[in-house]
């Protein structure tokens, strides 16, 4: 008996599995067209994460860039909750390293250049990949970058028991502060992106302990890549890549289009950490280990030179307040006399 959702999509044969989702090979009814079909699991969704989903799904709906796989529906069904997504015809970038093939220095960086476009399409709209790997990367028929799977479980992991069987069975390409429990953000995406970025220039594969070990082995080493894999890059990539992957999110990148840039000029194009952030990280270890209230004019400083003119105020306060009262004890020794005449 055929399986079909809404009457419009039939179900074909089953591509993949996790602790969450199967998905499978599936069709248009009536024309045949391929799609890629997920469905979630029984038990793994509640109403909260039903309605949260949906709205990622509207939200992914709307994302359109010729790198990024169209998705093009999602509900809820007697099946549980599905998405229906466009199919690429063509191959992914772990069919390529399962070949031991050697992309090359130059189409590393091209595969690379065209993955960060459409993360940084997603990333202006508010929309973080979060499960990005070689193989949902894919290459198509025409040569062009596609990326696939944009994580709509988010809150699955972060709420259920199923992330323990997740880093078990092996995450590679999860950057540390996801290890940590922390929300993935855009420096995430771009973490696994240097990885996989490594893994096409070296043609070799990033090699973890298993479970939970691999884990460790990331949040422990400041430096996950082998030296001398690193040395056989050019100096420009390698710095590149060791930018992308640093264990510490605000040292990486600070978007996609900085790390396009550093690719395009075969340089590393790093800003600093930007002003407003190192005023929050302070204010953070003031209010956190030295119990001091920040007053509202330190709340609003907008970057760190204006701590500096913030005391040069203060300076010329107390400077004016000091002349007010010499005049004023003036005028009273003044008016005493008076008196007294």
């Amino acid at each position: 008996m055929e399986q079909l959702l809404k009457s419009k999509y039939r179900i074909g044969n089953k591509l993949a599995e996790n602790p969450f989702s199967i998905t499978y090979q599936g069709f248009f009814v009536g024309t045949e067209k391929p799609v890629i079909i997920k469905i979630y699991k029984r038990g793994t969704l509640n109403s909260s994460l039903i309605k949260n989903m949906k709205q990622k799904v509207l939200a992914l709906s709307l994302l359109n860039h010729h790198g990024a796989a169209k998705l093009l529906d999602g509900d809820y069904g007697w099946q549980g909750f599905y998405y229906v997504r466009e199919h690429v015809d063509g191959f992914s970038v772990q069919d390529l390293l399962n070949r031991g093939e050697k992309a090359g220095f130059e189409k590393a960086g091209a595969v690379a250049d065209q993955a960060l476009a459409a993360l940084q399409a997603a990333h202006d709209k508010g929309i973080v990949h979060a499960g990005l790997k070689p193989a949902n990367i894919f290459i198509d028929t025409q040569g062009l970058v596609k990326l696939t799977d944009f994580v709509i479980e988010g809150e699955i992991k972060a709420a259920l028991p199923q992330k323990v069987e997740e880093l078990m069975l092996g995450a590679n390409y999860a950057a540390p502060e996801e290890l940590q429990g922390r929300p993935v953000t855009p420096a995430s995406d771009l973490y696994a992106l240097g990885l996989i970025l490594f893994e096409l220039a070296t043609g070799k594969p990033l090699v973890l302990p298993p479970g939970l070990a691999g884990g460790l082995t990331k949040l422990r080493n400041p430096q996950l890549l082998p030296k001398e894999d690193l040395n056989q890059l050019p100096g420009y990539l390698k710095e590149i890549i060791l930018c992308a992957t640093d264990r510490e999110p605000l040292r990486r990148f600070a978007s996609a289009a900085e790390f396009r840039e550093s690719l395009e000029k075969r340089t590393l194009i790093k800003q600093p950490v930007a002003d407003e952030e190192l005023v929050r990280l302070f204010e953070s270890v003031v209010t956190q280990y030295g119990g001091e209230g920040l007053d509202q004019e330190s709340e609003v400083l907008q970057d760190v030179g204006r701590v500096r003119l913030r005391w040069g105020k203060e300076k010329h306060r107390n400077w004016i307040l000091g002349v007010v009262a010499v005049l004023a004890v003036a005028l009273g020794i003044l008016y005493a006399f008076l008196l007294g005449l």
